[in-house]
């Protein structure tokens, strides 16, 4: 390429010297100037053909940084309309929740002092478990104490298997001598039905122990229903006399016994 440049620069040198006159055409170019015009042309296309190509950017070049996708928690679980949020904690956010009051004791059982009483719409750390998965160990969030909650009467969310099981000792505290319920109200309507008074009977108490199993209530000395553990009232409906005076009374019990609490008395007349 270099020797045709060399050839075509010399041919026009050589042209454009000699004296030798040439008919031109009206408007036309001369000899010498179609050969510079020649040989600017051939320059022309050469550097075109040898043009060197710009580089392309490199990859990873002129990138603008993506935001790393946050990933959203998947939809907890619920129980009844308590929207179930998993809390950090050990293991596995593993959370408790309560649909009614309910005693968290020192161990699992009522021979153990209630430390705290578990309420709906609180969630609870689960922190350990019986072998028998019958009773959790929790604690309230961000707090250290610990107590005893029965599974039945729990909703326990997260991978229990992974909590720590523990044989729980004796109880250290005693739980107290169990205490009859106090403050004995009535209500009652008598309605006769042709034969005899349908009688609807109404009792309330307050509990004073915190290690009965129920409570037992008697009718003129004779067992006729039971409530459940931490209960205050007890109602019922018979058929009776009008002129037939009743006698009520409320007994606490556990293993150790009954407690019994005072008498009250009423009739229809």
């Amino acid at each position: 390429m270099k020797k045709l440049l060399y050839a075509l620069a010399l041919f026009a040198l050589t042209l454009s010297a000699c004296n030798i006159p040439v008919a031109q055409e009206p408007g036309g170019l001369s000899v010498g100037d179609q050969a510079a015009t020649l040989v600017a042309q051939t320059l022309t296309a050469v550097a075109q053909e040898n043009q060197v190509p710009l580089a392309s950017p490199t990859a990873g070049e002129n990138l603008i940084p993506q935001a790393t996708p946050t990933l959203a928690p998947n939809s907890t679980p619920t129980a009844g309309n308590i929207a179930v949020t998993l809390t950090a904690g050990t293991p596995n956010a593993t959370i408790l929740t309560v649909d009614a009051n309910t005693n968290c004791r020192e161990g699992p059982g009522t021979s153990y002092t209630i430390v705290i009483q578990l309420v709906p719409g609180t969630q609870y750390q689960m922190i350990g478990r019986t072998a028998d998965n019958k009773y959790w160990i929790v604690t309230e969030i961000g707090k250290a104490t610990q107590c005893w909650v029965p599974a039945e009467f729990s909703n326990a969310f997260g991978n229990v298997n992974l909590l720590a099981v523990v044989t729980p000792s004796a109880a250290t505290s005693a739980a107290g001598t169990l205490l009859a319920p106090t403050n004995l109200a009535y209500e009652f309507e008598c309605v006769f039905n042709g034969v005899s008074s349908d009688i609807t009977v109404k009792l309330g108490w307050t509990d004073r122990s915190n290690n009965e199993d129920g409570f037992r209530i008697y009718r003129d000395g004779t067992l006729v229903g039971q409530a459940a553990q931490n209960a205050t009232f007890y109602s019922e409906v018979f058929a009776g006399g009008a002129s037939i005076v009743y006698s009520y009374y409320v007994a606490a019990f556990n293993a150790q016994g009954e407690a019994f609490g005072g008498t009250i008395s009423f009739s229809c007349q």
